[in-house]
């Protein structure tokens, strides 16, 4: 069987690609699709079958496009500066076609000023957008500070206040990043919107190498890595001397030469999905002076006293969704058992605690499976544990189509969607729903497609 991180890999670094049908599963499921097929000579007989997930990407992407330009166009008529970033920017502003790249959520930065914040926050409102509540708890504040859900169901939209992730600890890095990509950045007239963009070195060494070194996805690289590093320095003729240049003024020197030496597309050089990948990342970037596996457990450390007390509260949940899964059955038996009328919304911060201490209690208790071969007992007692207090959680199963094979998951919404601190923001793009409890209708963002693609 063809292995699909070669697949992906040898897809985006010939050109034209060197592909054959038994490569297509990966590269739908990568999310490379669009791209790979806006490469491939007119007269190729793969593109055709690579056609409708291009043109499906496209739609959704104006579908999102319009909600967002409504909210930027009324955050830059009240004087909020605001830069889209990440995934979104990139389908819209450096590709050829928005269908040539895929994105979950929508990611934009503005000031780190609470002033400029809750102003941008209270306009979504006024606009009949959803917040889940961050922008109102500054202690809770991270790297992003507001999560934003558009009146049409279309967009999730993720406000920054610095451009890499941040947790614990100094934020001063961050902050010195931050304030290098405004002072280089210039302003744009987006369809009679005043919008402000990176410089392109800043778009391709900031938002593209150091935001997947530096953030949450250390030492491994995602299929979108290469194809947006070469459009960036194609379009707008950089090169490694420039690259480097920036990396070094911003003390990041180490990590991107080790980007480079694991994803350039000068050297058509892309190791996606092999051992020796996140050695090198990682090496680079603690000669950087940055330690992701120890921010890790900073990270769990800042949050250990309150799952603490949530643990022995939620015993009888986990131990009750452990019986339900060796009873077997129709898997909604219990959940019509645990059901309650919603009483009252949980806060962010105690929805965080109350799912944080199920998903340590999941390991403990399956300490040799897998997260994925877990998600059933944790999407039963993470149900059990929100209807027992109150909130009107929704429990969901889907299917994706992988290179592999079909493959299952389960998860848990609400009445408004995908909660962000489950930890699974992409669900929705990479599995399709095949039935939620209680059946309220399906948020709109839904993609309608078996899709299992990377951010």
């Amino acid at each position: 069987m063809t292995d699909p991180s070669a697949s992906v890999a040898r897809a985006l670094t010939t050109d034209p690609p060197l592909i054959t049908p038994d490569d297509l599963p990966a590269l739908l499921a990568a999310g490379v699709a669009g791209e790979v097929r806006q490469r491939l000579p007119h007269h190729h007989p793969l593109r055709e079958p690579l056609r409708a997930d291009h043109l499906q990407l496209g739609l959704r992407h104006a579908a999102i496009r319009s909600e967002v330009q409504t909210l930027l166009r009324h955050w830059a008529q009240a004087g909020i500066p605001v830069m889209p970033i990440k995934g979104f920017a990139l389908a819209e502003f450096e590709y050829g076609t928005p269908g040539e790249r895929f994105y979950g959520d929508v990611d934009v930065l503005i000031p780190d000023d609470p002033l400029q914040i809750s102003k941008a926050v209270h306009l979504a409102l006024a606009l009949g957008w959803r917040s889940d509540g961050q922008h109102a708890q500054p202690a809770r504040w991270t790297h992003e500070c507001a999560h934003l859900f558009s009146p049409g169901g279309n967009v999730r939209l993720d406000v920054h206040r610095f451009v890499v992730a941040w947790k614990v600890g100094s934020p001063r890095r961050t902050q010195r990043l931050t304030q290098a990509i405004w002072e280089q950045a210039h302003c744009l007239d987006w369809h009679g919107v005043r919008l402000w963009r990176p410089a392109p070195v800043d778009a391709a060494l900031i938002n593209v190498v150091l935001g997947r070194c530096w953030g949450g996805d250390a030492g491994g690289l995602k299929p979108a890595d290469y194809a947006d590093l070469r459009v960036l320095m194609r379009t707008h003729g950089l090169t490694p001397a420039h690259l480097e240049g920036r990396a070094r003024s911003l003390g990041a020197l180490h990590t991107w030469q080790a980007f480079r030496q694991v994803c350039d597309p000068t050297r058509s050089c892309f190791l996606f999905g092999q051992p020796e990948t996140s050695q090198v990342l990682l090496c680079g970037v603690r000669r950087d002076g940055h330690h992701p596996r120890r921010l890790l457990w900073l990270v769990r450390a800042y949050s250990l006293p309150a799952r603490l007390r949530w643990m022995p509260r939620l015993l009888p949940d986990v131990l009750q969704a452990f019986l339900a899964l060796r009873r077997g059955g129709n898997p909604q038996t219990p959940l019509h058992r645990w059901s309650r009328p919603a009483s009252r919304r949980l806060p962010p911060a105690v929805l965080g605690e109350v799912m944080g201490a199920v998903a340590w209690w999941t390991r403990l208790l399956y300490p040799r499976q897998s997260r994925r071969g877990t998600c059933v007992p944790r999407a039963y007692a993470t149900y059990r544990a929100l209807h027992r207090l109150g909130h009107p959680a929704v429990f969901c199963s889907g299917v994706a189509r992988t290179p592999s094979g079909v493959q299952g998951h389960a998860w848990i919404e609400d009445e408004w969607g995908e909660i962000e601190v489950y930890g699974e923001p992409l669900v929705r793009q990479r599995f399709r729903e095949v039935f939620r409890f209680p059946k309220l209708a399906p948020p709109a963002s839904a993609r309608p497609e078996i899709h299992s693609p990377g951010a």
